[in-house]
């Protein structure tokens, strides 16, 4: 009997992938290409590596911090929104550029609602300076320093509440991998068109060198890119790109992973660090990297603001927009 139920579980056709597994598929064949939903294992082949990194994107997104307030009152009063932003202003500065944030504070459901939610992503810098410190009861001058700042804010992904934030973020995870991945595949493809034209100019140096002391070097190369172009080919058959992407799939995190970062730092941004000094008031901050496959950092955080001022910020920025088209 035991026998029996093994080969009949082997033989089970295997078990309809669930409603967020679908939705996975689908945005592969939307973002990586259609001509991978066209192959006959399509489903079977990637329904465990859509799950593995749909999973991998939760666990990501339950690490993100909890949303903190970003408006004027905090920016005097929480040490972290102190340091991601040089001045009360740039918050309303930021919040006016962002498209993403706009469009949602226009939707009917964001007017009911006091408070709206929204990712939070900027560049992290440090600066070496020379600066003042205290130093016991001496005030120091010419103190090495390094000084904490950020740029390139911008705010996006916005939901209406928390839940609904989350839900969003883990989606923009999971199409970062996909995105990532379709990158990859373009640049493969743009590498054998550019592989496909240098062959073609040393076909063109060929005709009529025969015999001449390059021609044997210029077959030699001709046959290199021969040989480099199908192996380029091959790579990029469906069949291979499926392969890939599910081994890529189940390995989620050598394409995007958070480090949390945990700073000293005082009111002015300098930062305590080895050989580097900071304020009497300097307080620790913690926050969230996110690293992509080319290592570039780029700090996430969700924020919550509140519906009125995203609005008032919209209007100042399109007023500002204006008086310079005018000028």
């Amino acid at each position: 009997m035991n026998l029996l139920a093994t080969l009949t579980s082997w033989l089970a056709p295997a078990p309809e992938p669930d409603a967020t597994v679908r939705a996975g598929l689908a945005r592969v064949g939307e973002l990586v290409g259609g001509g991978l939903t066209a192959e006959n294992d399509f489903e079977r082949r990637l329904a465990g590596p859509v799950a593995h990194a749909q999973a991998y994107c939760s666990g990501l997104v339950e690490t993100l911090p909890q949303a903190i307030d970003v408006d004027r009152q905090a920016f005097s009063a929480d040490p972290l929104v102190h340091a991601l932003f040089a001045s009360a202003d740039d918050i309303a500065a930021t919040i006016g550029r962002s498209a993403a944030l706009r469009e949602f504070v226009d939707e009917p459901a964001a007017w009911q609602h006091e408070h709206f939610h929204a990712l939070l992503a900027a560049r992290r810098h440090g600066k070496q300076v020379l600066g003042v410190a205290s130093q016991g009861s001496m005030i120091a001058t010419d103190v090495p320093q390094c000084l904490l700042y950020f740029s390139e804010h911008t705010m996006v992904l916005p939901a209406v509440d928390a839940s609904t934030a989350q839900a969003v973020q883990r989606a923009a995870a999971f199409d970062s991998l996909l995105q990532t991945f379709a990158d990859h595949v373009a640049a493969a493809r743009e590498e054998r068109k550019q592989l496909t034209l240098e062959r073609e100019m040393e076909k063109a140096r060929m005709y009529g060198r025969r015999g001449r002391p390059d021609a044997e070097c210029l077959t030699r190369r001709i046959a290199e890119l021969d040989d480099c172009l199908r192996r380029k080919a091959d790579a990029l058959l469906p069949a291979q790109l499926l392969r890939a992407l599910a081994d890529f799939l189940m390995q989620p995190e050598q394409a995007l992973h958070l480090d949390p970062v945990d700073l000293l730092v005082d009111r002015r941004g300098a930062m305590a660090t080895d050989g580097m000094a900071a304020g009497s008031d300097a307080v620790g901050i913690r926050f969230m990297e996110a690293i992509g496959r080319d290592r570039r950092r780029h700090v996430v955080q969700p924020v919550r603001l509140r519906c009125d001022e995203a609005r008032a910020a919209f209007t100042r920025a399109r007023e500002l927009r204006d008086r310079l088209l005018v000028l």
